[in-house]
């Protein structure tokens, strides 16, 4: 049996500092979605590098384990690369890479899941775009395929990257069913408004923050709650001025099952994004049966279909008009419930798992 290799070094800071980025969180979910599957027509090893020894055993899967004790820094991947120590440990016929770019010596033997191309479509100095757009094409033009999350997402890939479309392969994500459900029971405090996967770049999360600020001149019953780890400082001033210090609430890193809570009791999730490869916080919104405020660029429609509620991502008139509205009984919450879990239910892990298996498959003709 054939087997294909995993990179689970994104899933790791989950069991080192108690929280993981978006791309380790959907690493994760397929990993398990895939451990859950039976009969399985590869072989799966999940590969893991650091000096500490975190390693992918500690997901709990059926699955072996191999580990590098070596630093998971640029230009040690980069040397590992150029070696056969990845090939040596795994012994893959297929390496896996599901985040974004990885230094690999045997490209025609890789897939690589690329969630976006915001480096060409919205690049940001923060991130070093610039080096993404350097090296991300050249691993892209030369691997064996390449998974992303959207139709949005792979026309940039195309576009950008001049990959043919055959190449690339669209599994959108899915969201955890176990977590992620309706809950019913009273709603502790007063009513609110969530935003999450907060930024001062394309997640735009000022503007929800000004938007609310318009209403609190109305001294409303909702209160916003922003899930903001690392929190900017003049973001942290802005929203501690006298007006608003006792109407927003700031949560740093939460775990999945309180962030499940945060959902589910929050009248409306805001998320105005202007740009993403898929928009993990709308599916687990509507998930929850919470409506979701968000925009139609990129992937976000695709997610959201007819159940999301659409506004310019500049325009905060517009959004403080909604929370006006959810406030004073305009827009009622539980009109949205059965929309957003019907769109929903159209994305699961499970799907992914199995999508995910075809392209090994096609990918080891």
């Amino acid at each position: 049996m054939e087997k294909v290799a995993i990179d689970i070094n994104s899933v790791l800071p989950l069991f080192s500092r108690g929280w993981v980025s978006g791309i380790g969180r959907t690493t994760k979910e397929l990993v398990e979605a895939l451990d859950q599957m039976d009969n399985l027509p590869v072989e799966i090893v999940l590969y893991s590098q650091n000096t500490k020894g975190v390693r992918g055993s500690l997901l709990g899967t059926r699955f072996a384990t191999r580990h590098l004790y070596a630093p998971h820094k640029s230009w040690c991947n980069r040397m590992i690369g150029m070696t056969h120590l990845r090939e040596m440990a795994t012994k893959y016929d297929l390496l896996h890479i599901p985040h974004n770019f990885e230094w690999v010596r045997r490209p025609e033997r890789t897939v690589v899941t690329m969630h976006d191309a915001m480096f060409f479509a919205m690049p940001d100095e923060a991130f070093n775009h610039e080096s993404a757009q350097r090296l991300y094409p050249t691993l892209a033009r030369r691997c064996r395929g390449i998974i992303t999350c959207s139709e949005s997402s792979k026309r940039d890939i195309m576009t950008h990257m001049d990959i043919p479309s055959e190449r690339v392969f669209v599994i959108p994500w899915g969201y955890n069913k176990e977590l992620f459900h309706p809950e019913k029971g009273k709603k502790r405090g007063n009513p609110y408004f969530l935003a999450v996967s907060c930024s001062l770049g394309r997640k735009n999360t000022m503007s929800v923050i000004k938007a609310y600020e318009m209403l609190v001149k109305q001294n409303p019953e909702h209160e916003l709650v922003l899930v903001w780890p690392n929190i900017p400082v003049e973001a942290w001033r802005y929203c501690n001025q006298d007006h608003l210090v006792n109407h927003i609430y700031i949560h740093s890193a939460i775990d999945d099952e309180r962030l499940s809570v945060l959902y589910n009791e929050a009248t409306a999730t805001f998320f105005p994004s202007r740009y993403e490869g898929f928009g993990l916080p709308v599916l687990e919104s509507m998930a929850c049966g919470t409506p979701v405020v968000t925009c139609r660029n990129s992937s976000l429609p695709e997610v959201g279909g007819d159940a999301a509620i659409y506004v310019e991502p500049d325009d905060i008139v517009a959004m403080s008009r909604i929370m006006e509205q959810f406030e004073q009984g305009g827009l009622k919450k539980d009109d949205f419930r059965d929309r957003c879990t019907a769109q929903a239910s159209l994305f699961s892990w499970e799907r992914c798992a199995r999508q995910t298996l075809d392209v090994y498959l096609k990918c080891l003709e």
